[in-house]
């Protein structure tokens, strides 16, 4: 029973853990300044977090503004003798000011990049000004009028080294919070013994200081704390909105492509209509929809008449001839080469093409645009075909020649198709154009093959 007792406890304890602590990874500091250096971020989030300590500064001058004005109200209405406090109100009263002219020279970017030291130089003017004049005050006090040597500023100065100062560096915040401490302690120290060696007193705040100590180093350590815990959140917050940023862009991007991959599939006053049908069905499809659910694109289709409009056909000559003389690789290279030149062409003409198939090639003018010169800008891409054709012919050195067939009219255009879309246009007299109404190049001293068209 007891051996049974033992067993089941170990197999308890030999069980796996479960909970997944990948989550809190990305808030640890080492992860973040490995994820920022990864993405040759460091330059970028240091700029980052200097507009956003210089953005605190503004905060600071109206809170430093109020502090001080509560500070110079207290002392005139709570002290009996207020004669004794007007070297505590001039001096509340210049700091109000002098803190603030040394940082604000912060607020100027420009200064700040060049000279990125700025920052952690007049954060250590205002601090030491801050300091100086608690601390002359307390001895003024304490020499003249026998006050208790008690600061009144050293926890302020600490708040504000750490939580408002524009200084990068939690190295270098900690090393200025930590100097200030030993000044007030050893400014303690120093004139303590003075007292008691020079001036005979008898001192009972030798025992103070050891708590004081105590005290300036917990508070140190918050405030290291806090900083390192603001960079953390600063560095987290600055990925996150670089991920969104980025994700935006390549949204952005992925949109444009879409969009110019539906221009080059169907006309922009037929394609627009279709883009919000088209994402809608993308949407259906993540939802794992049935293809039954999927949305009727005869509902919104759109049929438009053009009645001003240029029509090109191009097909290859003998182009049976070719198939059995070349392989299928170069036949269809030679292809690919006449009909991208083809299109270079079309559209130094707003000429829109329509299809190519197989060997065929044929394009409208003022499909998109109303074009008054669409019949002009037809035959000027027939004789720039012409060239291509040329080139080619030359360059590869193939008896390859074209008819091409060049007709004015009206016609319609529209979509078919239910899951794949297919622009196309449809003309009464296209079947007469493409066989009776073809205007054939060829080249000086051709012969017709066998096998071309009757009356050409």
């Amino acid at each position: 029973m007891e051996f049974h007792r033992f067993k089941t406890r170990g197999r308890r304890r030999r069980r796996t853990c479960t909970l997944d602590y990948d989550k809190e990874r990305v808030w640890e500091p080492s992860y973040l300044r490995a994820r920022c250096k990864e993405l040759h971020l460091e330059e970028e989030y240091k700029w980052y977090q200097v507009r956003l300590m210089t953005s605190y500064l503004g905060v600071f001058f109206l809170l430093h503004m109020a502090v001080s004005a509560s500070s110079v109200a207290i002392l005139l209405l709570l002290t009996d003798h207020t004669y004794r406090i007007y070297p505590d109100v001039a001096l509340i009263i210049i700091n109000a000011f002098l803190l603030p002219l040394v940082l604000s020279i912060n607020l100027f970017e420009d200064i700040v990049r060049r000279h990125r030291w700025v920052l952690v130089l007049s954060s250590v003017l205002a601090t030491f000004c801050l300091i100086g004049a608690d601390l002359g005050l307390v001895t003024y006090h304490y020499v003249a009028h026998d006050w208790p040597l008690n600061s009144s500023m050293d926890i302020y100065a600490l708040c504000m080294i750490y939580m408002f100062l524009p200084i990068p560096s939690v190295r270098v915040a900690a090393l200025l919070g930590f100097i200030v401490s030993v000044l007030y302690v050893a400014y303690y120290m120093k004139v303590l013994a003075f007292l008691a060696v020079y001036a005979g007193r008898d001192i009972q705040n030798y025992e103070r200081i050891t708590v004081d100590i105590l005290h300036y180093f917990g508070f140190t350590m918050m405030g290291v704390f806090f900083r390192l815990m603001n960079d953390t959140m600063v560095r987290a917050s600055f990925l996150d909105r670089y991920q969104f940023i980025m994700e935006e862009i390549w949204l952005r991007h992925a949109l444009l492509q879409e969009s110019m991959l539906l221009d080059n599939t169907l006309p922009p006053q037929i394609a627009k209509p279709y883009q919000e049908s088209i994402r809608n069905k993308i949407t259906q499809l993540d939802s794992e929809l049935k293809f039954k659910s999927w949305g009727n694109y005869g509902s919104s289709m759109a049929i438009q008449m053009h009645s001003e409009v240029s029509i090109l056909y191009a097909d290859v000559v003998n182009y049976t001839y070719l198939t059995t003389t070349l392989s299928v690789e170069t036949l269809v290279k030679v292809l690919h080469d006449l009909y991208g030149r083809f299109d270079m062409a079309a559209a130094t003409y707003k000429v829109q093409r329509i299809k190519f198939l197989g060997d065929c090639y044929y394009c409208v003018a003022g499909l998109e645009d109303p074009d008054p010169d669409h019949a002009q800008n037809t035959v000027a891409l027939g004789l720039a075909m012409i060239f291509n054709i040329q080139e080619v012919r030359a360059e590869r050195e193939l008896d390859i020649d074209m008819r091409i067939g060049v007709h004015s009219g009206s016609l319609f255009a529209g979509i078919i198709g239910q899951v794949k879309l297919q622009f196309d246009i449809w003309v009464i007299i296209l079947q007469e154009l493409m066989w009776t109404l073809l205007i054939t190049w060829r080249p000086l001293g051709y012969r017709a093959p066998s096998t071309s068209v009757a009356g050409l």
